[in-house]
């Protein structure tokens, strides 16, 4: 997956990533509610501010104002489109 940063360089968003690794390792099917759960679990308030704003996704456009949120869905929609 291309971003338009270096996610390195951004801790919450590698976490994101791991999250949604466990999730596919899992085979369980994730839903953005599970992953924003699992995802305020793992970021420290530091991360959690330090998000990046999310990419849009194709054809939904922003999907929220919560950073959160908005990487959720779009990391789900990278996950089933299998570019994860």
């Amino acid at each position: 997956m291309k971003f338009d940063f270096d996610p390195s360089q951004s801790p919450g968003v590698v976490k994101m990533l791991a999250v949604m690794k466990a999730f596919s390792e899992s085979k369980r099917d994730p839903s953005i509610a599970a992953i924003c759960t699992i995802v305020r679990e793992a970021l420290t308030p530091e991360e959690l501010a330090g998000l990046p704003p999310a990419p849009e996704v194709p054809g939904e456009g922003k999907v929220s104002d919560n950073p959160v949120i908005a990487w959720s869905a779009f990391l789900l929609w990278a996950s089933l489109r299998g570019e994860l």
